[in-house]
């Protein structure tokens, strides 16, 4: 009796085979329709079920259920509350713009989150495949979906495994196991005999490159392996983003800062004797001024345009917030095969006349030995050349065998040469024999055995050396001398063959007493542009780590070849499984520390042993082994070509050309987003100052108020806000990727952003603007004491001279933001359209609130004398004269003003 839990059909992988088979109540024949139907109803159809998708309403709600959401709500009902205390005093239009504002911002976030979960619910839709199925006696076609732990399937090259199986039959079996063990060299299977062992096994996710087999499916869906690593995945927990701790740390500051004021000062003004309503107003026009509404908004729409831009880099960004991220990047964690590397082999080296040649040289001096080497190549190989959809030849199968065809095209044809002669017998590689032999027909008659297979394994059956088109005897020192050679290939991590022919009487004469042609070696060569990459990262002071399922020499190689370490300390799988985490620790603080034939939790606990050690790790990945890893660490990142839907589904950027140099280029955009995000809470942040101390200077003495809650709201939500988006927009500083990434303690926002923002740039435009509002109050015959009506258009004159005062004090201030570190003189010619834009609006919103009547009552304004004018423009240029004297005087004496 089949049980429906959730172990229901995963056994261990020395099982014995009449035990599966008793265990899976199956035979020869098939399961029943009916027995297949019943076990559908009991472990489900065979699709990964990856993460559990949010609800429409959920995203929705927890947009509004952040705390700076919930500040700006609780502003928007206390101006409904003094809307009805008061009527027609402007607080509706208050608390309608911040509900805007609130719903805006809430809908930005959603749209961008709603995008992505669709995004990668069309990648996780299960690809339906046509599976060959023996059912009842009957092979019958049918979609993979439908299969269940006892169906028999046949397979053959080409197919992707669609779930956990064991080998009944095979024949010449090659299967690509690297989305699952990260190895890049596809490995030979063998039907099963007694006990169950893991060359005997197929595993969902796979791809068949080479034979064909009969199989008994043993476990669908996430009881796959591949769905355990999934599985595995949902439980990994992921720490907020630096910019979300960043941006909760100064929402929690700002708004404990508001309602401190706020309370301070409401009854500081009770004690002066002011009415609850001019209280409650006050307390409204805090929280207001201190709260810059639009941050958010922009903040948003700075990571959405990174994104974008991004995109155009060929890096999908699935979670907005991640783009910053990449910025504090100080280890990124990298697969080999297909990210630092191309994912194909071809022929490195080639020795042959004992002597070395280059592979790479397609001009090689035609000679005898190459033309034997050629013929052996193009015969012991089944990679076929085929057409791709746009009519293109390509050559598919073993990667080895294909390497070795395109090798020979470079001098021959490889078509060609295999119908020159015909082939009489095969004898496929075995594990064991270790070599692949094929015997056949020359042009002129004669009968050849030919022979590739392990170095060592070739050359100790070989007794003759071919050389210059002759046959020799190969004396012992030779020997020792290739099999030395090899050796020496496979140490600096090339995968070496021999070649050896001898001729035969009878086609199916075994290997033996060889005339040894050449050695082979073979490597999947870097990607072109990694290097160049390699050394950004370090010229950045971001360390590499290469974590691959290949052997030591391999990762040694790759790791020596690339530059990322000259001596690199290669850890292997089996010498982790031994190692504490202290050791662990310890040796990943040495620099040059690079991991071999490593599983999947391994991988997790080098990732987790990094973040202990307060480092930001990137980690990037395509087979289901790394989705674990990739979800703890700080930035997953997943490969789009040939990443798995597991991997995708745990990574927070998919890169769209599985390269690593576009990684770097991601990690330049998120340095960028960061400063301009810095840039621009420095330039929004100040206007706070000349909105803030007008309501405490109001509650204290006895003079009108110099700003109203509209004009505040004018200034972040309208005249601040492209100016501030174009900041967010900046290009890279030119030596942005010469820094060292910052560290994990560093604050967006600290206290050397509160002494430039309100201390320094912010008191400075208060001063001004307060100076523009009493200086019109005195042209205009005010005396102290006088609290002046709201509807007098000397105080509209006088609050419409404060907020123009700070608009174009803004215009000064965001010229002189453009360079923090740097003098923002060399930057006024470098074109940004978003601050040009945003200050033709602000010049533009002057004119409209000094020359439209029926606007002077919603924003308190009036005509402004001529006279006054060229002021507003010295106050601009104060402000960006004072900021360039900060950076070029009192940068260089006082750090507190260091940005």
């Amino acid at each position: 009796m089949l049980r429906s839990s959730q172990n229901n059909h995963r056994y261990p992988d020395d099982i014995n085979y009449q035990a599966l088979l008793s265990r899976l109540n199956t035979d020869a024949r098939g399961l029943s329709p009916a027995e297949a139907d019943k076990r559908r109803q009991l472990y489900g159809k065979n699709i990964l079920r990856l993460h559990h998708h949010r609800t429409v309403l959920f995203m929705l709600v927890s947009e509004f259920l952040a705390l700076f959401p919930v500040l700006l709500l609780v502003a928007a009902m206390l101006a409904m509350y003094a809307d009805r205390l008061q009527p027609n005093q402007g607080f509706d239009l208050i608390a309608t713009a911040l509900f805007v504002v609130v719903v805006l911002n809430a809908l930005v976030s959603f749209i961008q989150n709603y995008k992505v979960e669709k995004l990668m619910s069309s990648f996780l839709d299960y690809i339906t495949r046509p599976v060959n199925v023996v059912r009842g006696g009957m092979a019958i076609n049918m979609a993979s979906v439908e299969l269940v732990p006892g169906d028999l399937l046949i397979i053959q090259a080409g197919d992707k495994v669609s779930a956990d199986a064991v080998i009944l039959g095979c024949d010449d079996l090659l299967v690509d196991e690297s989305i699952l063990t990260g190895e890049s060299l596809p490995v030979y299977k063998l039907p099963v005999t007694d006990n169950i062992a893991v060359n005997n096994r197929l595993y969902s996710g796979t791809t068949i490159l080479k034979g064909e087999a009969k199989v008994l499916v043993t476990a669908t869906g996430n009881n796959s392996k591949i769905g355990r690593i999934a599985t595995l995945t949902r439980h990994v927990t992921r720490d907020l983003t630096p910019m979300q701790k960043e941006l909760q740390n100064f929402v929690h500051k700002i708004s404990l800062f508001s309602l401190v004021i706020g309370i301070v000062f409401f009854f500081i003004g009770y004690g002066i004797g002011n009415t609850f309503f001019t209280n409650l107003v006050f307390a409204i026009g805090i929280i207001v001024a201190n709260v810059p509404e639009g941050l958010l908004p922009t903040v948003t729409l700075s990571l959405t345009q990174a994104s974008l831009r991004m995109s155009k880099q060929h890096a999908v960004i699935k979670d907005i917030r991640s783009v910053e991220t990449l910025g504090s990047t100080t280890v990124i964690c990298t697969d080999k095969t297909g990210t630092l590397t191309r994912n194909q082999l071809h022929i490195e080296k080639l020795f042959i006349d004992l002597k070395e040649e280059s592979g790479i040289n397609s001009n090689l001096m035609r000679n005898k030995s190459l033309d034997m080497a050629n013929i052996i190549m193009a015969l012991c190989n089944s990679a076929v050349l085929t057409t791709n959809e746009q009519n293109k030849p390509y050559l598919t199968g073993d990667p080895i065998e294909v390497a070795m065809a395109e090798f020979v095209q470079q001098h021959t044809s490889y078509v060609d040469l295999r119908k020159q002669y015909r082939l009489l017998h095969t004898l496929p590689f075995d594990a064991h024999r270790r070599t692949m032999a094929v015997s056949c027909q020359t042009p002129g008659g004669a009968m050849l055995l030919l022979v590739k297979g392990a170095a060592e394994v070739v050359i100790e059956k070989c007794s003759k050396l071919y050389t210059e088109g002759f046959e020799r005897t190969l004396h012992s020192q030779e020997t020792i001398r290739l099999l030395k050679q090899a050796s020496e290939y496979a140490t600096s991590g090339l995968r070496v063959l021999a070649l050896a022919y001898r001729s035969v009487e009878d086609p199916e004469a075994i290997p033996e007493d060889m005339v040894f042609v050449g050695l082979v070696a073979l490597t999947d060569p870097p990607r072109p542009e990694v290097p160049a990459a390699v050394s950004a990262c370090q010229t950045a002071g971001i360390r590499i780590i290469v974590m691959s399922g290949d052997k030591e020499e391999t990762v040694a190689y790759i790791t020596r070849k690339l530059g990322i370490a000259d001596k690199p300390q290669v850890i292997s799988g089996e010498q982790l499984e031994a190692m504490s985490h202290a050791s662990l620790v310890l040796a990943l603080q040495s620099g040059n520390v690079a991991f071999a034939r490593i599983a999947p939790e391994q991988k997790l606990a080098i990732v987790e042993a990094l973040k202990d050690m307060g480092e930001v790790v990137a980690m990037t990945g395509d087979g289901v082994n790394d989705a674990p890893a990739l979800k703890r660490a700080d930035i997953g990142v997943a490969m789009g070509l040939k990443g798995t839907d597991v991997a995708r589904e745990a990574a927070d950027i998919i890169l769209l050309d599985d390269n690593f140099a576009t990684i770097v280029k991601a990690i330049e955009e998120g340095r960028a987003v960061y400063d301009n995000i810095k840039k621009f809470i420095n330039y929004v942040l100040a206007s706070n100052v000349p909105e803030i101390l007008p309501y405490i200077a109001y509650v204290l003495f006895p003079i009108p108020l110099p700003i109203t809650v509209v004009q505040i709201l004018s200034i972040d939500l309208m005249t601040d806000m492209l100016p501030a988006i174009g900041l967010g927009n900046e290009k890279p500083e030119h030596d942005i990727m010469q820094r060292p990434p910052r560290a994990r303690t560093e604050r967006l926002v600290n206290y050397k952003t509160f002494v430039h923002s309100y201390a320094f740039i912010g008191l400075l435009e208060a001063v001004l603007a307060f100076c523009m509002f009493f200086l019109v109050l005195y042209d205009n015959n005010w005396y102290y004491g006088d609290r002046m009506s709201a509807d007098s258009e000397v105080y509209r004159q006088a609050a419409g001279a404060f907020l123009i005062t700070i608009i174009f004090c803004q215009i000064g201030n965001v010229m002189a933001c453009r360079g923090l570190r740097q003098s923002a003189i060399n930057y006024l010619f470098r074109f940004n359209g978003w601050i040009m834009a945003g200050i033709i609006l602000e010049l533009l919103f002057i004119g409209l609130i000094t020359l439209t009547p029926g606007l002077y009552g919603v924003f308190t304004t009036a005509p402004i004398a001529v006279e006054y004018w060229p002021l507003f423009v010295l106050a601009s240029l104060l402000v960006f004269t004072a900021d360039e004297l900060r950076k070029w005087i009192l940068s260089r004496r006082f750090t507190i003003f260091q940005m």
